[in-house]
């Protein structure tokens, strides 16, 4: 029997089967539920997040747990090689990238 066990969890059909397979949750023994509520408090708090926050809110057991889980976490937030913003672009209620404003003399010339 245990032996049938072993050659079932070493088959390399039965491993991409796994949902956290190659991701940051691959090796961990915290549930899944956890880890999501750790991405959307994250993602949730408009002034960043600290690791005494994250470690408050999920009840972990030390700050280092909290603060080694916001790297990982930052780290698969960042994708390689991506474009810069441009345009118009909202964030967060305001507007970056609007055209110049016009001031001084020009200003004062386009007045009717």
């Amino acid at each position: 029997m245990a032996a049938a066990f072993r050659a079932l969890a070493v088959c390399e059909l039965c491993v991409p089967s796994f949902v956290d397979c190659g991701t940051i949750f691959q090796d961990t023994r915290t549930p899944l539920k956890v880890w999501f509520h750790a991405l959307w408090w994250m993602t949730s708090q408009k002034n960043g997040v600290s690791a005494l926050g994250l470690q408050r809110v999920l009840g972990l057991g030390s700050y280092q747990t909290a603060w080694c889980w916001l790297h990982k976490l930052r780290r698969a937030m960042v994708r390689p090689g991506r474009d810069r913003l441009s345009g118009i672009v909202e964030v967060d209620e305001a507007y970056v990238g609007l055209r110049k404003r016009v001031c001084g003399a020009a200003k004062r010339k386009a007045r009717p």
